[in-house]
């Protein structure tokens, strides 16, 4: 259940009052098929409350604008069954926050601020309170009317998840049991992940410098980043049982720094449509600072789109090279690169007061094995090969 709404006021110093509450009751029963065929219900899980949020827009306070806020949650999660990695926790939430805007002739700045407290109740002896904060400032500068310079930085702290925290762990001594035959597997990964109660907040500094060119011929973007990461939680191999693989929960100091950028050539314009084509890459890299490369992390890739836009229809064809990913994290396999081929068209009308489309994606068209570097399971699961999807939507 939701609920919205808006006050506005015509004078004092608060101009703008938003707020929405929403109430959720969720619950899926996992089903396991016997050898008789037979469907038993595995596991239940169950997350059940309500979050609201609120926020405050200020007039002007000579060229500052900006908007204040607090967000609330309590939830209830549950997972009972054969599945059930992590204890029925009960979480608190409380947030305050604030946004300001400062604009010039030529330069705009941003300024953000979130404090947030978060209470975490699994039962047991491991219920944890957590206090974290996050400042962020932002400057973009107009260098001629059709570009500007972008510059970000930001720091940041995030909580362990319950995941994190509590996967595996006994709650009257807030520590994996001894016995393996006890932890149980984690399907999506297929690990037997151990959470770790004492993990601390991460927390992350990143600086980001950009330019953009949004006006003529030739528009688009480039920005490289460097991020700081004290304490970045990630799971780590650690053995094995049964032939599946036993992961941590660890933190360790990292750096992460990239580059991605996208080019726009409108090569054509007139009566019947647009020709627009475009360049796209991306790259990362991170390392921890005694362990080698961080785990799981996605190659580099660049790519080009063709691209017609018109009245009724339009039409974009995607190549995209990924390349080898080689920068593995210990005990980690590389993955190969391969060619992207993706195609896209659509045709829409008007129909009554909506608009009636007819759509086609074509995806993986050359049939590549790709294996996601990203993913848990690429050792074991390729991606989708060549796909074909066809659909008609109706938006009024």
């Amino acid at each position: 259940y939701d609920l919205k709404g808006e006050l506005r006021f015509d004078t004092g110093f608060f101009r703008r009052l938003q707020g929405s509450i929403n109430y959720t009751d969720y619950q899926h029963q996992e089903l396991e098929i016997e050898p008789d065929g037979a469907a038993i219900v595995g596991t239940e899980f169950s997350n059940e409350g309500y979050e609201g949020r609120f926020t405050l827009t200020h007039a002007p306070i000579g060229n500052w604008t900006g908007v204040w806020g607090i967000q609330v949650s309590n939830t209830e999660f549950s997972a009972i069954g054969a599945e059930a990695f992590i204890p029925e926790t009960d979480n608190q939430g409380l947030a305050l926050f604030l946004v300001e805007r400062l604009e010039g002739d030529r330069a705009t700045w941003e300024l953000g601020y979130r404090y947030e407290r978060t209470e975490n109740d699994p039962g047991g002896n491991c219920k944890q309170d957590e206090n974290t904060s996050s400042l962020s400032a932002s400057f973009l500068y107009d260098l001629r009317q059709d570009s500007s310079l972008l510059m970000a930085l930001s720091r940041s702290q995030r909580a362990p998840t319950l995941e994190e925290r509590f996967s595996n762990i006994e709650l009257d001594t807030c520590l994996p049991s001894p016995d393996p035959e006890d932890w149980v597997l984690h399907a999506p990964t297929s690990l037997f992940e151990i959470g770790d109660p004492n993990l601390g907040e991460e927390t992350a500094t990143n600086l980001e410098v950009g330019f953009r060119r949004h006006e003529g011929r030739l528009t688009g973007e480039l920005s490289g980043y460097f991020n700081r990461v004290n304490d970045y939680i990630y799971l780590r191999d650690t053995g094995e049982f049964e032939e599946q693989t036993i992961a941590h929960y660890q933190a360790e100091d990292a750096d992460f720094f990239g580059l991605e950028g996208r080019l726009v050539f409108h090569a054509l314009q007139n009566e019947h449509g647009e020709l627009d084509l475009s360049l796209q890459g991306d790259m990362v890299r991170a390392e921890f600072d005694k362990s080698g490369d961080v785990p799981r992390i996605p190659p580099a890739r660049i790519g080009a789109s063709l691209a017609w836009h018109a009245a009724t229809w339009s039409a974009e064809l995607t190549l995209t090279e990924v390349f080898d990913q080689d920068d593995t994290a210990r005990g980690e396999y590389g993955t190969d690169g391969y060619t992207l081929l993706d195609l896209y068209a659509d045709y829409h009308l008007d129909v009554g007061n909506g608009e009636l489309l007819f759509f086609a994606r074509g995806s993986n068209l050359l049939d590549e094995e790709i294996r996601n570097h990203a993913s848990f399971l690429k050792n074991y699961a390729p991606e989708p090969g060549r796909g074909v999807r066809l659909g008609v939507r109706y938006i009024y």
